[in-house]
């Protein structure tokens, strides 16, 4: 099956949303204005995520990602392996602890979670905000970037491959069933 979406060409688009978003930063003048796409880059751990949902799925997809982004030329060079660290970090802590509860807001959190992580390595080593002020501003377009693009995204998708049949339908057990059943493997 020959597909025009071949590995090379997905991992081309994964590699050049790094440089898109330097791109329409500097074209509206904004200062770190290709924030606005960050939830771009987490989308596809988090989709991995949605697809696989076993724990370390996310950080396995990150670390896998940003090396292969590394050995591409990243636009961050070196520092995108502890930036895909962070991410698959962020994007299991913010996931797992809420699937039980709302799988969207688990999405929509670790989506966030995970596109702002990347602030944390940028800020940290290359010191490049200045101001708690800014980096609060660009933390805050970060995290809604991952949001939008990464959590309600992915998980749009997620539903859409479930009714197609080709990833299997995730049955999330409402909470009270869930703690019913958790206390009944407890006594």
């Amino acid at each position: 099956m020959n597909s025009f979406w071949d590995t090379f060409r997905l991992v081309c688009l994964v590699v050049g949303v790094g440089y898109l978003a330097r791109a329409v930063g500097s074209a509206l003048g904004l200062p770190f204005g290709g924030q606005m796409l960050t939830g771009l880059h987490t989308f596809w751990l988090i989709l991995a995520l949605a697809m696989v949902d076993k724990k370390g799925a996310g950080l396995l997809a990150a670390i896998l990602d940003n090396a292969v982004q590394f050995m591409m030329g990243s636009h961050l060079g070196i520092f995108v392996l502890p930036v895909g660290l962070l991410q698959g970090l962020f994007c299991e802590l913010g996931y797992w602890p809420l699937k039980r509860f709302s799988r969207v807001l688990a999405f929509m959190v670790a989506g966030g979670l995970s596109a702002w992580s990347n602030l944390l390595v940028v800020h940290f080593a290359l010191n490049m905000f200045g101001t708690p002020t800014l980096f609060r501003a660009v933390s805050l377009v970060a995290f809604g970037s991952g949001v939008v693009f990464a959590g309600l995204l992915a998980l749009g998708v997620a539903k859409i491959l479930e009714s197609a049949g080709l990833i299997r339908k995730k049955r999330v057990a409402a909470p009270e069933t869930a703690m019913a059943e958790s206390s009944a493997r407890e006594a």
